[in-house]
């Protein structure tokens, strides 16, 4: 899936294309989020808020429960 000649926004995109595919509601959590760890870098105060922001949404997502 990483080709070295695309540039890193290439290559978001097409990771974002694949998951997307896989699950779009959690490709849309993970996309919604990322810029935090683009701007930020991945140092711990990043992560912890991408990890926090993630967790959230995941966490409002309705269950099985409550789709049926």
């Amino acid at each position: 899936m990483f080709d070295a000649q695309k540039s890193f926004d290439e290559n978001l995109a097409t990771f974002k294309t694949a998951c997307e595919e896989l699950d779009a509601e959690c490709s849309k959590i993970l996309f919604d989020n990322i810029n935090i760890l683009i701007t930020h870098g991945a140092d711990r105060d990043a992560r912890s808020r991408f990890n926090a922001q993630v967790n959230a949404a995941l966490d409002a997502l309705p269950t099985a429960e409550q789709v049926q």
